[in-house]
């Protein structure tokens, strides 16, 4: 692909939140009828001005496992110049929770939307309520070939689909967290000899950048990685870390015993305010910057806003400054970039879709309607 075509074309994929249908394990962790909207729902001002909660555009709070919602989402994300969906994967060593969108895109080809999938690999705690020790379901990765092959079983469905993305006639595959898992490089080599068996041209493994990596061995089977962002950038060495205000307790709360810490965990949940603020612009001038990794084909990343206020309350983590003009500002910035990176398919990965209770999504809300949608269509418009 040309370097032209790069800029004229880029390919936005936006990340696909699933949690905004019941299960039974949420029943039983969360209460009867838990779905994220519930955490959205319970947001609160915490300080002049702060956008809390937020709301959805004329109370569309939907349900996943509805036809009608994946048809809306897929129109709206089209309309507006949105390429794909990324779908969030959880695959617990055999057990599956949140499939349901994804299983009725696999079900329904009439919805025509590229999608790949992100296999969000990490166990599940009660962090929402400040009790991360209290495990809700272990993340495990036995080096087996057996339960390898289980998990192979149901991602081909998915790999073999026309709309799956592909990079160089291959289906794109992300790893959120790749160090975690043993014997990674055996793991991705067994899929692709079975890949290859099912007839594909091979799988095109992407890791999920949030901060440097622990290890660099667990990404030599990895094609790609992309910038997962805001987080990417504000863990990169070179941000400026001086640039990240705290409240008040946070930095006498960080200064005492990691023990003492954990035994008063429950307490600073409830009383004590330790958000950590971040400038929108500075992280942006950040996140536009063409950094590539040395060894993998690096795909950048955007970000819409970010505010967990809902799930982590006083213990937030806020970007102030994001609006959708200052969202088109950056978006076009990155846009232009595209033509100084070296990408055989011009991705962009984008946080997010839907992500409601993280404050970062592209559907629209009572406060900006349809802004930052139209945002993506004027930057794209005009790149």
């Amino acid at each position: 692909m040309t370097i032209e075509s790069m800029k004229a074309n880029p390919k936005l994929i936006a990340i696909y939140f699933p949690q905004f249908h019941t299960i039974k394990e949420n029943d039983h962790w969360w209460g009867s009828g838990f779905t994220d909207w519930k955490s959205v729902k319970a947001g609160k001002s915490q300080f002049e001005g702060h956008d809390q909660p937020r709301k959805a555009f004329r109370s569309n709070y939907y349900d996943q496992t509805d036809l009608k919602t994946l048809r809306w989402q897929i129109d709206l994300a089209k309309k507006y110049g949105v390429y794909g969906f990324c779908h969030y994967h959880y695959w617990f060593d055999g057990k599956q929770l949140l499939e349901a969108p994804t299983n009725l895109m696999l079900e329904h080809k009439e919805l025509e939307m590229p999608f790949c999938l992100s296999w969000a690999n990490e166990t599940w705690s009660r962090r929402w309520d400040g009790n991360d020790h209290q495990v809700l379901i272990k993340q495990t990765h036995p080096p087996i070939k057996e339960r390898w092959k289980l998990h192979f079983d149901y991602l081909i469905t998915a790999w073999t689909d026309p709309r799956a993305i592909k990079v160089d006639g291959k289906p794109v595959f992300v790893i959120y967290r790749p160090h975690q898992i043993p014997k990674i490089s055996h793991m991705l080599e067994y899929w692709r000899e079975l890949a290859s068996k099912a007839g594909l041209k091979g799988l095109y493994f992407i890791a999920q950048k949030q901060y440097e990596f622990p290890n660099r061995e667990c990404l030599k089977c990895f094609d790609g990685v992309f910038q997962f962002e805001p987080f990417e950038a504000i863990y990169s060495p070179t941000f400026d870390k001086t640039t990240i205000k705290h409240s008040s307790w946070f930095k006498l709360v960080r200064a005492l015993p990691e023990p003492i810490q954990d035994s008063l965990r429950a307490v600073r949940a409830k009383y004590i305010n330790e958000q950590t603020f971040y400038d929108y612009d500075k992280v942006w001038s950040h996140i536009i910057e063409v950094r590539e990794d040395a060894q993998l084909t690096t795909y950048p990343g955007a970000f819409v806003d970010w505010d967990n206020s809902a799930r982590y309350k006083n213990r937030a983590t806020i970007f102030k400054g994001g609006n959708p003009e200052r969202f088109e500002y950056w978006f076009s910035k990155l846009l232009t970039s595209m033509g100084e990176r070296s990408l055989p398919e011009p991705l962009i990965f984008i946080n997010a879709w839907n992500e409601w209770a993280e404050g970062a999504y592209l559907e629209p809300d009572e406060r900006y309607g349809h802004a930052y949608l139209e945002a993506v269509k004027k930057a794209l418009g005009s790149s």
